[in-house]
């Protein structure tokens, strides 16, 4: 899970510098709805890793934690979102 939160957390990092070496105003001015959903997603995504981190279980859903399974299920959804639309 820290991989996760390290990734994501260099990737908003990078996104920041990327902004600042845009010529054409500011990145987030250019991105498309795609881009904002997974976005979108993304910090979804992140937030409930963090509450996971915050509220552990013993047993949930298919015997893994409500933090997995809404994480699956917002993966899954998403990417046929994306790829369908």
């Amino acid at each position: 899970m820290s991989n996760v939160l390290g990734g994501n957390s260099f990737d908003i990092l990078f996104l920041a510098f990327s902004d600042l070496a845009y010529r054409n105003g500011s990145i987030y001015q250019a991105l498309t709805e795609h881009e904002i959903f997974i976005l979108a997603l993304t910090i979804l995504i992140t937030g409930i890793l963090v509450l996971g981190l915050l509220r552990r279980e013993k047993h949930g859903i298919g015997n893994i934690g409500f933090e997995s399974f809404l994480v699956l299920l917002l993966y899954v959804g998403g990417f046929l979102l994306v790829s369908f639309s």
